[in-house]
């Protein structure tokens, strides 16, 4: 498991410097994409736990805005984001691990990154639909 995400880590870090080679924050970009990627993965595990009822995460409730998306949306970045964000950074960029995993991976000849994005993406639309009509 954990080739397979190095190697979705080394195709989204080359895609994104071949399709913009000039950009000065290409670490933060990629960093981003990848860490909300899989948050939005592990929710919709939990989405699936919760549905069959093996498992119920009881989320954290912060009332800090008068709000309801920006209270929903600081309180789904603490507690799905901040943990991969925390992990994509140790594993990926700390002292620049970035460059051995590339080298150790090189270019990979189908495009993981996306197809893993959109997978993610599509599996959690769908999860959300149908547990949102069911519950």
């Amino acid at each position: 498991m954990k080739n397979i995400y190095y190697i979705i880590w080394v195709d989204s870090i080359l895609r994104y410097r071949k399709s913009l080679p000039k950009a000065k924050d290409w670490k933060l970009k990629v960093f981003l994409l990848n860490t909300w990627v899989n948050a939005i993965n592990f929710w919709t595990i939990l989405i699936w736990l919760k549905f069959f009822g093996i498992y119920h995460l009881p989320l954290i409730d912060i009332e800090i805005f008068p709000g309801n998306i920006l209270n929903y949306f600081i309180s789904f970045t603490i507690e799905f984001a901040l943990p991969f964000g925390l992990l994509n950074y140790f594993l990926i960029f700390y002292n620049d691990r970035y460059k051995k995993i590339i080298e150790r991976y090189s270019a990979p000849k189908r495009k993981y990154a996306f197809i893993y994005s959109q997978s993610v993406i599509w599996f959690a639309l769908f999860s959300a639909y149908i547990y949102y009509i069911w519950r």
